[in-house]
């Protein structure tokens, strides 16, 4: 049944998804028009509204709602724009995401190497995994990205559909470490993007940084495979050229991390995150609740875990 409501439903966005998108940028400009003027109908307001008021301490009351604004219009010009890539072509899809320093990748994977690629939820990063058309030449070389498993099937099912359309594999967080190993086991060339943005459950925190202003948990798994496998780290850039047009500047963090003091990647990963977000802020997910574990709450927990480990006499 999942599968089948999963393929039913896919149909119906692939058919809205030939509309033309001059016309799906109406849709987006009427819906960004009615909550501009109804604040209560924007989409987790108050979020958004505290993530930004926490991460840009120094900026007036003006800047803060003008970002709003920019960001609630950039969030619904994205989904305009996933809707699009339902059926959109090979060629529209290169026009809008531009990829610049794949060559070096191309170099390193011809002699072997495999690839980790961090980035975070910026612009439509969806069209990321399209990175692989600049790659289809080489013989054995794959494409992957890991997910969650979503808690829908006909959802999750609709999502891996939609994700395998650049020809790349979509991994569960679980199987990563087994499915890698494999790759270099048949020899086959690998590159990965993690997007390491979110926030960890508690029993999967290992470190904890400063990002805006805030002491945060961040995803270190990333980091584990790169010093495991020997892979090249790269952070992908994502800027906006203009309305629906991005660009992916993939830039080299470290060719080896084997001998890097722990933690060391994932500590310039973030560094590279924060440069990144302020330097364009709407492009950001705000809706995404980054800050709602603390170090406070996670001291209680760990505490709490400890005492109960312990052995009873």
């Amino acid at each position: 049944m999942a599968r089948f409501l999963s393929t039913l439903l896919y149909c119906i966005i692939w058919v809205l998804s030939l509309l033309p998108m001059p016309l799906l940028y109406l849709f987006s400009d009427i819906i960004w028009l009615i909550m501009f003027i109804c604040p209560p109908l924007r989409y987790r307001k108050k979020i958004v509204r505290n993530n930004l008021a926490q991460s840009f301490p120094e900026k007036d009351k003006k800047w803060l709602n003008r970002t709003e604004c920019r960001f609630y219009y950039q969030f619904l010009c994205q989904l305009m724009e996933g809707l699009k890539t339902v059926s959109a072509s090979k060629r529209w899809v290169q026009r809008h995401m531009e990829f610049t320093g794949y060559e070096k990748v191309r170099e390193e994977t011809l002699k072997g190497r495999s690839h980790i690629g961090y980035l975070g939820h910026l612009g439509n990063w969806e069209l990321i995994p399209s990175l692989m058309y600049h790659f289809s030449d080489i013989e054995k070389m794959i494409g992957c990205q890991v997910y969650h498993k979503l808690e829908n099937p006909t959802m999750e099912l609709f999502m891996l559909k939609l994700r395998s359309k650049y020809g790349s594999e979509s991994i569960p967080m679980e199987h990563v470490m087994r499915r890698l190993l494999e790759f270099r086991n048949e020899g086959r060339p690998y590159i990965i993007g993690m997007i390491a943005d979110q926030v960890p459950l508690w029993w999967n925190t290992h470190y904890w940084t400063q990002f805006f202003n805030r002491k945060t948990p961040v995803f270190t798994g990333a980091e584990r495979l790169a010093r495991k496998l020997d892979t090249e780290v790269w952070y992908w850039h994502i800027s906006r050229k203009r309305r629906g047009y991005y660009r992916c500047d993939i830039q080299l963090m470290y060719e080896h991390t084997k001998d890097l003091p722990d933690f060391a990647v994932t500590e310039r990963y973030m560094r590279l995150l924060e440069d990144n977000i302020k330097e364009c802020p709407e492009l950001w997910l705000w809706t995404h609740n980054r800050w709602k574990r603390n170090f406070e709450e996670y001291q209680e927990w760990l505490s709490k875990h400890q005492n109960a480990d312990r052995p009873r006499n």
